[in-house]
């Protein structure tokens, strides 16, 4: 099935529908610290606005840093009630470690894939 995708005003943010369910798509591809902050942000307001329940997000080719790690930390705290599932795209083995305190502090179900479909699959199933 081909996915809609519904521009939200940045080209790194937006909605697509797969297999009848909205998934925000998170695009931190090659961004720098303070862009991916403001990307967050703005994440964090489309959950609350569309309260759609289900993310992708993809962090090849760029670093998360300490500054970065705390926004994610408030995010996933300030969000955790309305997000069902996040799948991550890019998490090489510096991002597992964070990924793996972040599943050890907070009661989420966020997982990494390989590939947009594997990734696409878990969050509609």
């Amino acid at each position: 099935m081909k996915a809609k995708a519904k521009n939200i005003g940045n080209d790194r943010l937006s909605i697509e529908v797969h297999h009848g369910k909205q998934i925000i798509m998170v695009d931190y591809k090659g961004l720098k610290e303070n862009e991916m902050i403001e990307l967050i942000h703005a994440n964090f307001e489309l959950v609350i606005q569309t309260k759609t329940r289900l993310i992708l997000a993809d962090y090849r080719n760029c670093y998360v840093t300490p500054a970065f790690v705390a926004e994610a930390k408030k995010f996933t705290e300030a969000t955790m009630q309305h997000i069902d599932k996040v799948a991550l795209l890019g998490i090489d083995s510096v991002k597992s470690w964070i990924l793996k305190g972040i599943l050890l502090t907070y009661p989420v179900n966020f997982k990494p894939f390989h590939t947009k479909e594997e990734a696409s699959q878990f969050l509609t199933e």
